[in-house]
């Protein structure tokens, strides 16, 4: 066991509200690559001590990894994070578990304004024609992989709130090309009041054999390839679809009835680093919606106030102001229905907040003309990424 105080520096000035909070983290060694794992399993315990702080994810993407025989991390101003001391870092076997306490200053946002999660809806994972046959066998595995990244994406309380989970999976994202498929994905984010959805396929869960050596066994290993799409619910578009594979012992023998919730799985080489694949996609997905301007609904009209589909939850606060967006759509000859949006210049100021909705009022105090429900809205001041409509 190798324990050690390593101070980490920053450019970011230490503050009287940051607070220390502490995480571990454990990676597997593959091909005797100790500094990958070093730095995977130190990016798992930086993690944790973020979700305790009700930090955003997004700061994991803003910390540059160094050369090998570096430090672990080098922390840029900006960032949430203040100072970092690694306390105990040991390796048992192919296993390196790491450490750490931060400083973290939670109120520090990497966006232009305070970040605000999005509200998502989450679709169960599909199964690949390529891995179904091979789960057969293991039934339950799909299931709880299912239920743990939905447990991974509702602990992102600074990235993610989740409205609703769909009952079944959805299709190929190549599919959603299509008019109509566009059209079904609106539908179930307005229906669950969803800014966006998250979806995904299970690509690949093959096994293979590790051939004998002098002194090792054969062994069997097993493949680990899973899709990770993100949609934007209002326009039904794909946003990005992200592929996170591995390949990795297997505990078992292949024929073994296994119980796939059990912790001999999750505490083996497989079970660590499928955890680790659904963090990284967790955590790429939060780093790709981080800035996105807050969208809701209107939802109620009344001659005092218009209340919106956001609130608390997603932390929302008496002050926010949000643009309103006129919603319209038609049929024309063939069938086809179209949507169309008109902004309004008129702002909405947030002047109540419950948990799943707030009230607002007009800025100016006279109120837009033709509001309705289910017209749009849009919070101001948020930076906008590329690829929003």
């Amino acid at each position: 066991m190798r324990a050690g105080l390593v101070l980490l520096y920053c450019l970011l000035p230490c503050v009287a509200s940051a607070d220390w909070y502490s995480g571990s983290g454990s990676a597997v060694v593959f091909d005797d690559n100790r500094q990958l794992a070093r730095q995977q399993a130190a990016r798992q315990a930086l993690r944790s001590a973020l979700l305790q702080a009700g930090v955003s994810l997004t700061a994991l993407s803003a910390l540059r990894h160094d050369e090998p025989g570096a430090e672990l991390f080098t922390l840029q101003s900006g960032l949430p994070v203040a100072q970092i001391v690694i306390e105990e870092e040991h390796q048992r076997d192919n296993r390196l578990s790491v450490t750490l306490k931060a400083d973290i200053w939670p109120q520090q946002s990497l966006c232009e304004q305070r970040a605000v999660a999005k509200a998502v809806l989450l679709a169960p994972l599909s199964l690949a024609p390529a891995a179904a046959p091979v789960t057969l066998n293991n039934s339950g595995l799909m299931n709880e992989i299912n239920q743990r990244l939905f447990a991974a994406l509702r602990a992102a309380t600074a990235d993610f709130l989740v409205k609703a989970v769909a009952p079944g999976p959805l299709a190929a994202p190549e599919q959603y090309h299509a008019t109509a498929a566009q059209q079904q994905l609106r539908y179930l984010a307005e229906s669950a009041q969803a800014q966006f959805i998250i979806s995904g396929r299970l690509l690949n869960l093959a096994f293979g054999v590790q051939p004998a050596g002098l002194l090792k066994k054969q062994r069997w290993v097993r493949q680990f390839a899973m899709e990770l799409s993100v949609f934007d619910g209002v326009s039904g578009n794909l946003i990005q679809s992200k592929t996170y594979q591995s390949r990795t012992l297997w505990p078992y023998a292949m024929t073994t009835e296994t119980d796939p919730a059990s912790d001999q799985l999750w505490r083996s080489d497989y079970g660590i680093e499928l955890q680790r694949l659904l963090h990284d996609a967790v955590d790429d997905s939060a780093a790709l919606l981080s800035c996105v301007r807050v969208k809701a609904q209107v939802i109620r009209v009344t001659d005092h106030s218009v209340a919106i589909s956001a609130g608390s939850r997603q932390g929302l606060q008496v002050g926010d102001r949000f643009s309103l967006t006129y919603s319209d759509s038609f049929t024309d000859s063939w069938g086809n229905r179209y949507q169309s949006a008109t902004p309004e210049p008129a702002q909405l100021e947030v002047i109540r907040v419950y948990p799943d909705h707030a009230d607002t009022r007009p800025v100016n105090q006279r109120y837009p003309a033709a509001v309705q429900v289910r017209d749009q809205v849009q919070q101001d001041s948020f930076r906008e990424p590329q690829y929003a409509n």
